[in-house]
């Protein structure tokens, strides 16, 4: 149909404004479809290696490992697979610590994903992630506890998907810290303190309810770890099931601006040809030829959009897809799992929605009746709004009283700008705030409450004075409505423990009961005043104390009581202790079980940092084109509507500047406004979020926003704002004298 003809001369007329809303279709769709393979093949990914490879169930490390005999009777009795495995911890350097395991056979099968697994003495085989930080290949030798070995191989382990050091480690930080796998042999001949844990796996994938009794029963038990509480394994799981929200979120926000976008161009094209569509109609076109005529407008954009966010999505699912697979330490099991529902999803729905939406806009200008149609549209009344009656309203100068009125007038173009200047904002701040958060993480947990330097976990019960200044205390694990928490029985006036809370010192308060860990908080609904019920895990035994106050300790759900409280609870001599924190560096003996070096965990999170500015800046870039996008495209409508007011000012003599000023920068204060309201919605928004994650992640991140970040965000809106005003006020130059002449003659 020789309509059709229009439709690429239009777009080519206003290229900008359709190459806008194509670019803005094709980010939402491209978001959800990179987002959604990369996280597909992830899934799968986890999936096959912990199937395949028989990731635990759970493992335990105990005072003096079971005989074989009584492995043999548990594995009968709950129906389990139980395997013995031994490792050490040896630094290669002042700073990096590999962890060696002997190969297992039943469970946490270790995976060679290039070279070959060691068979022989001197032989070991690494993580990629930590030979690649760390400059090691396949076929070089390396010097370990004072013997040297020859790496044959990179290898990937079930439970270590995620490779941090310590349950409580929040970042994973492969030039630090990395694990391997060796003989028994080579295990035996390195020098240093050999670690052995029991795995163990079932069917069922659960862990039986009288097991941990009964092991610790049989031998004191020092650490006992479900899959679900195994920061290792859960925190793939978390960032599986955390993204589902941002896959369809962030991508269906962007999809709902890019079809406002269409919407209002397709309202703007509908108005400037009223004359023509009652002049068709006059002629006998059908208002079904001319819906097709329009709708093609839709077709192009929607597919254009759609098949380039197709497109690009799915190659950026690929590159996406190895991050994620570095970043958590899985073996490229498959190349790229492809969902075709995904793809499906991808075309349709974008498609769908803005046909049936441009659908509604033409049938409502198609209802008209032709003659209507034909003659100029008619004279506004001119009523008031109860806005416009206000007293002050009609004060001052006509360029007040104009821009007042016309922002009062468009509440449409208000609102879309509102809400695109929010969406900008608060992708802003959701970084800014991110990466503030890590560093007051960093100094709150570990500087302000934390002041040791070392944490020494032994393999029994202590009762011997320390030595050095040392500051005792117990820690176990008990149950808080069926969730695990840690426990920990602390001296209140210790100076290595200070449980603060927006800068009161807490531990004064442990007198009158129990102070526990924002997590804690979030997980169990919890405030001063209230009372909890603990559970000891091994005996079931109760013990009901009120919260005292709440730290700012961000990291894992624990909960903090008087030493001797603990140790009563838990049947422990009075002046026992578990663990010791201390200035000074220990010495690994037989009875110690664990060494916690707190600056390790600081550089780890200072290594890192540079991973996370990047993600600030990628987002804040992000942000900064849809606001882009989003204003240009606006004001450029502004613009359009209108050039012949602009026209008329320019024969009146005002200068651009006065015109771009009356006409433009009228929606400055809803930029602004709109600005200012998002800060605190961020910072609300990305608090629930982590609240609904902190089960999950065991961490949750401060979301107070700071003055800096409201003058950089200030600065980064504005500065967004200028550059889409700038692209509008060339539009504004070309406005010529001879519209308003042309509008008198219409």
């Amino acid at each position: 149909m020789i309509l059709r003809k229009t439709i690429p001369r239009t777009i080519k007329e206003k290229k900008f404004q359709y190459a806008g809303v194509i670019i803005l279709l094709m980010l939402a769709v491209m978001l959800y479809v990179s987002l959604s393979m990369a996280i597909t093949t992830l899934e799968e990914r986890n999936v096959a290696f912990k199937q395949d490879y028989k990731q635990e169930t759970f493992h335990w490390m105990s005072s003096q490992p079971l005989s074989g005999a009584e492995m043999s009777e548990l594995e009968k009795k709950y129906d389990l697979t139980l395997e013995e495995r031994s490792y050490q911890d040896i630094n290669t350097d002042d700073t990096t610590t590999l962890r060696l395991f002997n190969k297992t056979e039943e469970v946490n099968i270790p995976y060679i994903s290039e070279g070959e697994m060691p068979q022989q003495l001197g032989e070991v085989a690494i993580a990629k992630t930590f030979g690649d930080k760390n400059g090691i290949s396949i076929g070089d030798t390396i010097s370990i506890g004072g013997t040297e070995v020859m790496v044959t191989g990179y290898v990937f382990l079930p439970d270590y998907i995620y490779m941090i050091e310590q349950q409580t480690d929040l970042l994973s930080d492969p030039s630090q810290f990395g694990v391997g796998v060796t003989t028994s042999e080579t295990l035996e001949a390195v020098k240093g303190t050999e670690q052995h844990q029991t795995l163990g796996w079932n069917t069922s994938n659960e862990v039986p309810d009288e097991l941990r009794s009964e092991v610790n029963n049989r031998s004191t038990l020092l650490q006992f770890v479900g899959h679900d509480d195994n920061a290792r394994i859960e925190f793939v799981e978390s960032e599986i099931e955390g993204a589902g929200s941002l896959i369809t979120t962030l991508p269906l926000i962007i999809l709902a601006l890019s079809l406002a976008m269409v919407l209002l161009l397709l309202k703007r094209r509908l108005e400037l040809q009223r004359k023509e569509i009652g002049t068709l109609m006059a002629l006998g076109y059908r208002k079904s030829e001319l819906r097709r005529n329009y709708l093609g407008y839709a077709y192009v954009i929607g597919l254009t959009g759609t098949i380039l966010g197709i497109i690009v999505g799915a190659a950026l699912s690929l590159p996406l897809s190895d991050l994620y697979a570095n970043y958590f330490n899985l073996p490229a099991l498959s190349r790229f799992d492809f969902d075709p529902m995904v793809l499906v999803i991808g075309f349709i729905i974008p498609l769908v929605l803005l046909l049936i939406l441009t659908t509604f806009v033409i049938n409502r200008r198609l209802k008209t009746e032709p003659l209507t149609l034909l003659r100029p549209k008619e004279i506004s009344s001119g009523k008031k709004s109860w806005f416009e009656k206000l007293p002050w309203f009609n004060k001052g100068g006509f360029i007040r009283r104009f821009r007042l009125r016309l922002l009062v007038r468009s509440k449409a173009r208000s609102f879309y700008i509102f809400l695109g200047v929010m969406f900008s904002t608060v992708l802003l701040v959701f970084g800014l705030i991110t990466f503030n958060s890590m560093d007051r993480l960093v100094e709150t947990t570990y500087e302000d409450i934390q002041t040791y330097d070392y944490a020494v976990h032994y393999s029994s019960l202590q009762t011997d004075p320390t030595s050095g200044g040392g500051s005792p205390y117990t820690m176990a694990e008990v149950k808080v409505e069926g969730e695990k928490v840690s426990l920990y029985g602390v001296e209140p006036d210790t100076d290595f423990l200070k449980l603060i809370s927006d800068g009161e010192l807490l531990n004064e308060r442990l007198n009158d009961g129990a102070v526990v860990s924002r997590p804690f908080a979030a997980i169990h609904g919890v405030k001063d005043g209230d009372s909890i019920t603990l559970t000891n895990s091994f005996n079931d035994d109760e013990k009901k104390v009120e919260i005292a106050g709440v730290a700012d300790v961000f990291i894992g759900s624990s909960l903090y009581l008087p030493h001797e409280e603990v140790n009563a609870f838990l049947s422990y001599p009075e002046d026992a202790y578990t663990s010791v924190w201390q200035d000074e560096k220990p010495t690994q003996t037989d009875n110690v079980f664990l060494i916690e070096d707190k600056q390790k965990v600081i550089d780890s999170f200072e290594s890192t940092s540079g991973a996370t500015r990047n993600s600030v800046i990628g987002m804040s870039v992000f942000a900064v084109l849809i606001g882009v996008i989003v204003l240009t495209l606006l004001t450029n409508l502004i613009v359009e509507e209108n050039s012949p007011s602009i026209s008329l000012f320019k024969v009146m003599g005002y200068h651009d500047k006065e015109v771009s000023k009356l006409v433009l920068s009228v929606y400055t204060p809803i930029v602004f406004v709109s600005y200012f309201i998002s800060i605190p919605l961020a910072s609300v928004v990305l608090e629930q979020s982590m609240n609904s994650l902190v089960q999950q992640t065991g961490f949750i991140f401060p979301t107070d926003v700071a003055w800096w970040m409201v003058v950089i965000g200030f600065v980064v809106i504005g500065l967004t704002y200028w550059m889409s005003l700038a692209l509008s006020k060339r539009k504004l130059k070309n406005v010529s004298l001879e519209e308003a002449l042309k509008k008198q003659q219409d």
